[in-house]
């Protein structure tokens, strides 16, 4: 009968229980934790990177088969209108190198560490600049009342360096994980 009838009290998770015992590291322990998410956060970044770069890239040579086409959003060939074809965006050649322009410039952007040429360091122009310079292709076609596509072709620039800045954003937040993590280490006496 007492086999039947037991009874388990509640137990708050703040009291101490014996099947839950809590594990402590010693030093080596968290830093070998420590260093293991270290490198597990580098090799996730170098792989962020480098798909940040191919995006860049497919679109760096979308543009550049843009340059030397009829000027003709490539959005109009995967949905086409329902109406007749439009002429292309004024000043196309244009705003067509200073979407190449921030192309490169995202892709500086999206680099670890600084580029050298010739002895001199490539600085990327600051996200806001890049913002702002974007804005000017989606602007003039929205202006100029052309279609979705004319115009979601040229926010691709800014698109992308949004893209990389939230990117960005998200690598230095986990580096910033990692260092608060290494401040809370602990010493743990008799562990």
């Amino acid at each position: 009968m007492d086999a039947l009838r037991r009874r388990n009290p509640f137990k708050y998770s703040s009291e101490p229980s014996g099947s839950h015992d809590t594990y402590i590291l010693d030093e080596q322990e968290q830093s070998e934790l420590i260093d293991n998410i270290k490198s597990l956060n580098a090799t996730s970044n170098n792989q962020n990177r480098i798909a940040l770069q191919i995006t860049l890239a497919l679109s760096f040579l979308l543009h550049i088969i843009y340059i030397s086409s009829d000027y003709n959003s490539p959005l109009v060939v995967i949905f086409p209108p329902a109406g007749r074809p439009e002429s292309p965006l004024y000043l196309s050649p244009v705003l067509t190198l200073l979407a190449i322009i921030l192309h490169a410039n995202a892709a500086l952007l999206a680099r670890s560490r600084n580029l050298v040429l010739a002895k001199r360091r490539i600085t990327p122009l600051p996200y806001s600049v890049a913002f702002g310079l974007s804005a000017v292709s989606p602007a003039i076609s929205v202006l100029s009342g052309k279609m979705w596509q004319t115009t979601a072709w040229w926010c691709t620039a800014a698109f992308l360096t949004w893209i990389v800045r939230a990117s960005n954003n998200w690598i230095m937040q986990e580096q910033q994980s990692i260092s608060e993590l290494e401040r809370m280490k602990y010493i743990s006496a008799g562990a």
